[in-house]
C-alpha cells in the first residue's frame, strides 16, 4: 500500500516535470528556429 501511495503521490509531480521540460525545449527551440529564420 505504502507504494501504491508513493507512486500516486509521484505520477504527478514527474507529470508536471516532463511538462515543464518539453515546454522549455520547445521554447528554446522556438527561438532558435526564430533566429535563423
Amino acid at each position: 500500500n505504502e507504494v501504491a501511495d508513493m507512486s500516486v503521490l509521484l505520477f504527478p509531480v514527474v507529470a508536471f516535470g516532463l511538462a515543464v521540460v518539453v515546454g522549455r525545449i520547445g521554447t528554446v527551440m522556438f527561438q532558435e528556429q526564430d533566429k535563423q529564420s
